[in-house]
């Protein structure tokens, strides 16, 4: 069954299953877009790396674009398919807007090119974003405002605009996910804290702020 949170923002993901040297191409083309960007990855060097010849790659994908878009939508569309799914529709709406960012931040952590495509995307302006990649992260937009919605109108949350909820949420914890490597190497006099307890005071954060008081 479709719950409404998967139902607002779009059309259902589907498709033909790509090969396994379609599959391999874009694995590959996906790690190096999220460490190289659009423009750093070279055709070439994903050759040399997947055993591919270039025309196996143009064969499959027919442009460079193409093939970042293939791989960024089905990056994309995993993490919101993710977060989407999870929704139980018999709990609370706390308990549903829990779901959602916990459920974002494992999928974005398990998927750690998501956050660095997105945190690069959004230096860039978007700059090489596919629409169909960018509709996936529409869908979260319209599952939050939907989640939103249900708050209000059951008198539990307080209005606030669903895109200043999804930038606290989704902007937060992939900065948070991408900036990894870069915290590391930071000598900081208290360890930071895990994505999970990260995650965990922003649930908390937000839960508090959008509860209406009585």
């Amino acid at each position: 069954m479709v719950s409404q949170y998967q139902q607002q923002g779009g059309r259902k993901q589907g498709g033909k299953k790509p090969s396994k040297t379609a599959q391999l191409i874009q694995d590959a083309a996906t790690d190096m877009f999220a460490k190289q960007g659009y423009d750093g990855t070279i055709m070439d060097e994903l050759a040399a790396v997947t055993g591919a010849n270039k025309a196996s790659i143009y064969y499959h994908f027919q442009t460079k674009q193409g093939l970042y878009e293939a791989c960024m939508t089905a990056l994309f569309s995993g993490v919101a398919n993710q977060v989407l799914t999870s929704i139980d529709e018999g709990a609370s709406v706390f308990d549903k807007l829990e779901t959602f960012v916990v459920e974002f931040s494992k999928a974005a952590y398990h998927k750690p090119q998501m956050p660095a495509v997105l945190m690069r995307e959004m230096a860039s302006g978007g700059e090489n974003m596919p629409v169909p990649a960018r509709l996936q992260m529409q869908r979260l937009l319209f599952g939050l405002k939907g989640l939103i919605e249900e708050g209000v109108a059951l008198g539990a949350f307080v209005r606030v605009h669903p895109l200043t909820l999804h930038m606290m949420i989704v902007g937060s914890l992939s900065l948070y996910i991408a900036s990894e490597p870069l915290r590391k190497k930071i000598d900081l006099p208290e360890q930071d804290p895990s994505v999970v307890e990260m995650t965990a005071e922003v649930v908390q954060m937000i839960q508090r702020a959008l509860r209406q008081s009585k």
